[in-house]
């Protein structure tokens, strides 16, 4: 099987021409990241452990031992050896972030540039930097990769990538046959297992994906690269090898801190913590899915793959009966008809949900495309890494359920399948069309090219809405961040108010509680939290052992002062903290036995913080 992309060796694949393409991404990376600086992260939601978490570590705390974590260690522990080096201080992060995005950026144009042609690599890179890499597509701003939710499914889509990328070389080193290579192909293998043992330890839905893309890597090239001898069982063994390092690594230093069980359960991330807490149970996950309105997402997923279906099969018919003369004015029209057309009526927020139909179908493809391939180059560079990459995109989209989309979770799960398909759409059908006698492709490029234009100008247009009411200061100097000003959302104002009266109310020594969300406030003010509960979120509350289990820590080590913060939990199925029985009640309870109003800031009922403090009776006895 045989498409005419750009050879192999053609000029564009020259050093010069490379560095031109990495130019133009830096470019448009530096510009996005000067536009948006520092409005991103949310100032109550989930990015305040990214901060806090790191800084404990370098304090001496460790996650699963003093710090109830969700995740595996790499990310945090990864974060903190940058506090460590360059200073604690969200500018550290943010640098860390930029280089390991341009990175990531990097690795995304340099993948498919080798199976696809350099001029997809650029497109791929320009597409992932527009859409996902400082999108924000609703209120909260953590679904970034400056400032995300968590940096494990960051960290770990970057390893994934870098994994894949080792393993496509390895096999096409493999595919010279020759000594020389040969004696490579381990150290790439090996590389490869040592990446994927870092996805390991950082998310469950990542480290299943690349796993069946890299394990149908090695059935393929097995098979299809006739390896024998000792070459069989020493690829495998070059890959557990390096695959191991890093989780025993962490074990190993984890085990120094904690009992080795729970080390080991560390390790293992959220695999352990979504058998403990259950989460398909909860109604959130249940949303995520899509499971809530089921008949609803499958509606939407059946009437996108008609629309799709039927625009696939008016594009082929012009590409089968229009005449050649006619194909770049034919390509003009359908750009700008299909570009009109989705931006005025395509539902943004829906229209991903066929993606997981479209990948099973290019994945049937890819392998067919496999199977009867008979040059071993091409298998290697072109077949070969596309399928793995379909593989990679559809487990990790498929995470997302029938409710498929680019926000929310789709920032890190649906970019992989995103790129595939829009380079599938622009260059490699086209590229099947132009082997055909009477078509040239060009009909299809046009009408893709037209719909990924209104998809990132529809997309940036409301990232930059969103970004342009982002004018209210939290924190100081490089702690400082840019959230929505008091007249959009009065939640940023009330933040810097109490982080500026705490600061000057609270002794150094004094711990404080943030609850259910707000622990950003214990990383701006220096203040530790004298609980190992982080967030009181129901997910984490249940992995935490319940309210029963969190009453007898606050019995335990009780806080000094305890912030309220007007935080709901609908996504949940629950109401607001404390006030709903099946929802924080029980520690509330406990609160106000003990503890008495000091003072409010904001409206409560708008959103508030309400601080607490000790009554006299508790207070501990004066030395």
């Amino acid at each position: 099987m045989n498409f005419n992309l750009s050879p192999l060796d053609e000029p564009d694949m020259t050093s010069r021409r490379v560095w031109q393409q990495r130019a133009v991404l830096a470019v448009l990376l530096g510009v996005l990241a000067g536009l948006t600086w520092r409005k991103w992260g949310d100032p109550v939601v989930d990015f305040g452990c990214e901060l806090y978490v790191p800084w404990q570590i370098t304090q001496g705390k460790h996650l699963y031992r003093d710090m109830v974590w969700l995740g595996g260690p790499l990310a945090q522990y990864g974060n903190a050896l940058a506090f460590a080096v360059f200073g604690v201080s969200l500018t550290t992060l943010i640098w860390v972030n930029l280089v390991l995005l341009a990175l990531l950026t990097e690795l995304i144009r340099g993948y498919f540039a080798r199976c696809v042609s350099p001029l997809a690599g650029l497109l791929a890179g320009l597409l992932f930097l527009s859409l996902f890499a400082f999108g924000q597509y609703g209120p909260l701003a953590n679904y970034n990769y400056m400032a995300p939710y968590r940096h494990e499914p960051i960290r770990g889509v970057l390893l994934a990538i870098g994994a894949l990328h080792a393993a496509t070389h390895a096999w096409s080193l493999q595919a010279e046959n020759s000594p020389r290579a040969a004696r490579r192909v381990g150290w790439w293998m090996a590389l490869s297992g040592l990446l994927f043992g870092g996805v390991c330890l950082t998310k469950l839905e990542i480290a299943l994906a690349a796993g069946l893309a890299l394990l149908a890597g090695f059935v393929v090239g097995m098979a299809r690269l006739d390896v024998r001898g000792q070459a069989r069982w020493k690829l495998p063994g070059w890959f557990l090898g390096g695959m191991l390092v890093l989780p025993v690594g962490f074990v190993a230093y984890l085990a120094l801190h904690m009992p080795l069980t729970l080390a080991l359960r560390g390790a293992l991330g959220n695999l352990a913590t979504v058998v403990v807490a259950n989460p398909a149970q909860q109604a959130f996950y249940w949303h995520v899915l899509g499971l809530d309105a089921w008949v609803q997402h499958v509606t939407d997923i059946t009437t996108g793959c008609g629309i799709v279906s039927l625009a696939g099969l008016v594009v082929l018919g012009g590409e089968r009966w229009l005449p050649h003369r006619w194909q770049p004015a034919a390509a003009l029209v359908g750009a700008l008809l299909s570009g009109w057309l989705a931006y005025r009526f395509v539902p943004w927020e829906r229209f991903a949900k066929p993606f997981p139909v479209l990948l099973a179908l290019t994945a049937a493809g890819l392998v067919s495309a496999v199977k009867w391939e008979t040059d071993r180059d091409r298998l290697c560079r072109r077949w070969l890494p596309l399928l793995m990459w379909n593989l990679l995109a559809l487990v990790m989209i498929g995470r997302l359920g029938l409710a498929a989309r680019l926000h929310h979770y789709g920032f890190v799960l649906a970019f992989p399948a995103f790129l595939f398909l829009a380079t599938m759409a622009l260059f490699v059908l086209p590229a099947v069309l132009r082997g055909q006698p009477s078509s040239t492709g060009r009909l299809t490029s046009g009408v893709a090219a037209g719909f990924l234009l209104a998809c990132v100008t529809a997309h940036l247009q409301l990232a930059f809405d969103h970004y342009g009411k982002k004018t209210q200061p939290v924190g100081l100097g490089g702690d400082q961040l840019l959230t929505y000003g008091p007249q959009w959302v009065p939640v940023g104002k009330v933040i810097a108010e109490t982080v500026t009266a705490l600061d000057r109310l609270l002794p150094p020594e004094a711990s404080l509680l943030v609850m259910p969300e707000g622990i950003a406030l214990n990383y701006w003010l220096r203040r530790p939290c004298p609980t190992s509960m982080l967030t009181f979120d129901p997910y984490y509350l249940a992995a935490g052992g319940g309210e029963a289990a969190v009453i007898a820590e606050l019995e335990r080590h009780p806080p000094d002062v305890i912030a309220l913060t007007r935080r709901d939990m609908p996504g949940y199925g629950v109401g607001w903290f404390g006030e709903d029985p099946n929802y924080g009640r029980q520690v509330i309870v406990w609160v106000l036995q003990r503890y008495e109003v000091a003072q409010v800031f904001g409206e409560w009922e708008d959103f508030g913080v309400v601080l607490f403090r000790r009554r006299a009776a508790d207070l501990p006895p004066v030395p």
